[in-house]
């Protein structure tokens, strides 16, 4: 819960693999579940984190909301809801 932490990891690159794995089509339903809470960990927080950092996650998060298990589908939509608060240029990026 700490967004110079959330941050320092954001900028370590750490975005990538995990939106790696849950692009990955046999993953576990537990791998996908811990890896959608993380991403939305990762869009939480006040201050927010830069949308540099978490707007390549955007693309994944549109595959994620169609998602039929119910955890998965919540910490997606969470995910979009952190990053769509503040300006309307994230809004339109988010929509």
């Amino acid at each position: 819960d700490s967004p110079q932490c959330r941050d320092l990891v954001l900028r370590a690159q750490a975005l990538t693999p995990l939106l790696d794995q849950l692009r990955e089509p046999s993953s576990k339903l537990s791998m996908l579940r811990n890896a959608t809470w993380t991403l939305s960990n990762f869009c939480r927080g006040k201050p927010q984190p830069a949308f540099e950092f978490v707007r390549p996650a955007l693309p994944t998060l549109a595959v994620l909301i169609h998602s039929r298990d119910e955890d998965v589908l919540t910490d997606a939509c969470w995910a979009l809801s952190y990053l769509s608060d503040g300006s309307n240029d994230k809004i339109q990026a988010v929509v």
